[in-house]
């Protein structure tokens, strides 16, 4: 296991390629003469001042020293720095026109060193993607997320897949074997477990189940009534432990009162231990015509504990008034204690959004009747049959390995099997540890592509089949797929096409409509800086995830409907729930699930800008960033980086209390004033202040709330002109604008699903490849499905 250890560790190591030089004619153009203006009298053979010599420094920007020296030449010129005092100064334009050229350079250098195809090429599975492929090939889920699973998977500008980035520390070879042996117990249980059926009481919800005594018969009909923010804790089945790992139904029968023109109860069911999101919902149920509430969960044996929540806004529950008290509560008609907060008003219509819950029941663990999945398809019937266990673990490690297995590798994990027999294993327990061994090879965690005695340049079968597989639905081949490659006819166009389509109607391409979008518009920062509750008190954790869902769910969307690219830009449609349809003032919409909803007149929605996930991922959770929301809109839609900022740039003061009120955009213009930032800015800005009509949670207003300064709050003002000379006055315009660049957002955007499709940056040498998947796509109006089709069937796709 040592070894093995040992040689798992040292597939993280990888060596540095480096990057050709530019040509010496477009070097020379945009950056020797600003040299040898302002800065090789001080960096030549005479004087090399800091131990730097720019008339002879490399014009490598991959790695390495050099790459080092031009960075740090590019963080002096654009703090202004260099030159010195003294020195013939630049203009602020020269200065960024090189540091713009150098900065395009280096993120080139650094994305070739990322994207370098060795001879063979490692691309670790996300913890997602473990996950999704333990169940397809063994059947039983496995929680990567949870404490005692994988750790957080790194990124790379929001992408998660990119295989020079995942590296493998000696922490995750603990985890992978911990993971291999806890899914390999579940598909392989030693004896079966017997299901059970419990249930909690709302006596016995509310922690005293003593009282049974002496209320008789009315015992049964105790309830449990949940204000906005209480919670029931410890809604665990019964007395005793979760006796194995597996799936279990958890039942639960409430109702849930909406006030009129108010929020809906939500309800939420929390694994307290694993730090897991069971369940939630919108709950709306008359009082005397309760529903029942039923989800299954995958959770492991022993005790846990769970935390049901009435998960709204309300009055404050540490007060007196909010506690139950000792009365048990029947119904809103008996009333409560006089000190507790009223439920209802007189007419007996609720005042607030609250649940009333009956009981909650577990049920499980659910498996089918007699073997288990993985116990049909892998393990030998007969013990010492040397000739079935070699035939099993052959089946076994091909699906594993997403490719054919050698002998002398099925012959290694044989080997293994017996010895552990031999040694007085019991044969279950033998086999399961060639198992591991499997799940624990770099074949498994690892997508391999190429091998150590060819130089190939197109995918095999294979490798092809794994490569789109694990594209469009995170996880291994199906038995379509793998049997396409072994009959040799993937690469074929039309066999590609039809599984390419075939794959995008499966269900499994739901994870690719989250995966993707969440890492391409960098989701993840979604709450990253939770907004302050004095200043957006409406905002939640359902909000939260609302906001995501929306954003995820449009994407679905035009996915599914083969919907133009233009649709991101802007669209008189969007997904909506009923909490965001509160948050955005849109006519009421039922339920927390997502469906497609017109837009409203006026309703200043329309394209993924203009969503409340994406305003708020580009503010700090006290107020909105426009140069934060204009850098995105350039990298996430324009695909362009802007360089670097200088250091120790000054933050925006507060306005003194004795000055009228300003706009940020008010105090933005200090920086175009100062040389160094002018030019920048100048690209930057506009594209977020575009969007200073919405505040830090993605609400429309009018005027920008301000603390500081003196007066009324000013006007916003979402006009702006972009670097070309084109005006708008707001972001309706602004859409507009882009729409009119579509080609140039189409171009970003292959760029983006591209890098997530093949598991690296792209880099210079990809830009003909990108030219052409985004030309054939323009031909078919931009249509998604279409896009991701003209990609797989691309030349760039089916390459190593």
């Amino acid at each position: 296991m040592s070894a093995f250890r040992l040689s798992l560790v040292a597939l993280a190591i990888s060596g540095t390629p480096a990057l050709a030089a530019p040509p010496p004619a477009e070097f020379d153009a945009a950056v020797k003469p600003y040299l040898d203006a302002h800065c090789v009298r001080c960096h030549d053979a005479a004087k090399t001042k800091g131990d730097l010599r720019l008339d002879m420094l490399s014009r490598d920007y991959a790695a390495g020293g050099s790459a080092a020296k031009w960075a740090e030449v590019v963080e002096r010129v654009s703090s202004g720095e260099m030159p010195p005092p003294g020195e013939k100064k630049p203009t602020a334009e020269e200065s960024a026109r090189v540091v713009e050229f150098l900065a395009g350079k280096l993120r080139e250098g650094e994305a070739a060193r990322l994207a370098k195809r060795e001879r063979v090429s490692f691309h670790r599975l996300t913890r997602d993607e473990y996950a999704a492929t333990v169940r397809d090939l063994l059947g039983v889920p496995f929680d990567a997320a949870d404490p005692t699973g994988l750790p957080d998977d790194p990124e790379w500008h929001g992408f998660e897949r990119i295989g020079s980035v995942l590296s493998l520390s000696p922490s995750h070879v603990e985890k992978y074997f911990a993971a291999a042996e806890t899914v390999l117990a579940e598909a392989f249980p030693d004896k079966a477990v017997e299901p059970f059926v419990r249930r909690r009481s709302g006596l016995e919800l509310r922690g005293n189940p003593a009282a049974r005594a002496v209320l008789g018969d009315k015992a049964d009909k105790v309830r449990v009534e949940l204000w906005p923010g209480a919670d029931i804790q410890g809604g665990r089945p019964g007395p005793g432990a979760l006796p194995a790992a597996g799936t279990y139904k958890v039942r639960v029968q409430l109702s849930g009162l909406k006030p009129a023109g108010g929020r809906a109860p939500h309800l939420t069911f929390y694994a307290v231990n694993l730090d897991r999101m069971l369940h939630e919902q919108d709950v709306v149920a008359a009082e005397d015509e309760p529903v029942v509430v039923e989800f299954a969960a995958h959770l492991p044996a022993g005790n846990h504990n769970y935390r049901l929540t009435n998960d709204v806004p309300g009055p404050s529950n540490l007060p007196r008034s909010g506690r139950s008290g000792s009365k048990p509560f029947f119904s809103t008609k008996d009333g409560r204690e006089p000190w507790q907060i009223k439920l209802t008003g007189e007419a007996g219509e609720p005042i607030l959004p609250f649940l009333i819950v009956d009981w909650v029941e577990w049920e499980g663990p659910v498996r089918d009747a007699g073997p288990s999945f993985a116990q049909r398809e892998y393990l030998p019937k007969e013990k010492g049959n040397a000739v079935e266990l070699r035939a099993c673990l052959t089946k076994f490690a091909e699906r594993a390995f997403r490719r054919p297995a050698t002998p002398a590798e099925v012959e290694r994990y044989a080997k293994l099997v017996e010895s552990e027999a031999k040694s007085g294993e019991p044969f279950a327990a033998a086999f399961k540890t060639g198992l591991v061994a499997v799940l624990c090879s770099k074949d498994f965690i690892y997508v391999v592509e190429g091998s150590a005695d060819a130089a190939r340049d197109k995918l095999t079968d294979y490798e092809l089949a794994s490569r789109l597989s694990y594209f469009l639905w995170g996880t291994m081949p199906d038995a379509d797929l793998f049997a396409a490659a072994k009959a040799g006819t993937l690469h074929a166009p039309a066999v590609l096409k039809g599984q390419t389509a075939r794959m995008l109607r499966d269900p499994k391409a739901a994870r690719f409509a989250e995966a993707f979008p969440r890492q391409w518009l960098q989701l993840r920062m979604v709450g990253m800086f939770p907004p302050d509750k004095k200043l957006y008190p409406a905002y939640d954790d359902h909000l939260q995830k609302s906001m995501i869902g929306e954003t995820t769910a449009f994407f679905r969307e035009v996915l599914d409907r083969n919907l133009s690219l233009r649709e991101f830009l802007d669209s008189d449609w969007t997904m909506a729930n009923a909490r965001l349809a509160d948050h955005y003032g849109f006519p009421a919409v039922d339920g927390s699930d997502f469906r497609r909803v017109p837009l409203p007149p006026g309703s200043h929605r329309g394209g993924l800008l203009t969503q409340a996930a994406v305003l708020s991922l580009t503010s700090d959770g006290t107020r909105h960033r426009p140069v934060h929301r204009g850098k995105w809109v350039l990298e996430s839609v324009l695909g362009k980086s802007p360089p670097p900022p200088p250091a120790n740039v000054k933050p925006i003061e507060p306005t003194p209390a004795t000055q009228a009120k300003a706009t940020i955009r008010m105090k933005l213009d200090a920086h175009k004033s100062d040389a160094n930032c002018a030019s920048c800015h100048r690209k930057i800005d506009p594209l977020g202040l575009a969007f200073d009509n919405y505040d830090a949670i993605g609400r429309w207003r009018t005027e920008e709330v301000v603390r500081d300064g003196s007066g009324d709050n000013p006007k916003v003002d979402a006009s702006g002109t972009l670097p070309d000379g084109r005006a708008f006055a707001g972001p309706e315009a602004f859409k507009k604008l882009l729409l009119a660049d579509a080609d140039k957002f189409a171009g970003a955007f292959v760029d983006k699903l591209a890098t997530f499709a093949l598991r690296r940056t792209t880099s210079t040498a990809d830009r003909d490849e990108l030219a052409k998947v985004t030309a054939a796509a323009k031909a078919k109006d931009y249509r998604l499905a279409d896009v991701v089709e003209t990609l797989v069937l691309s030349d760039l796709f089916q390459r190593r």
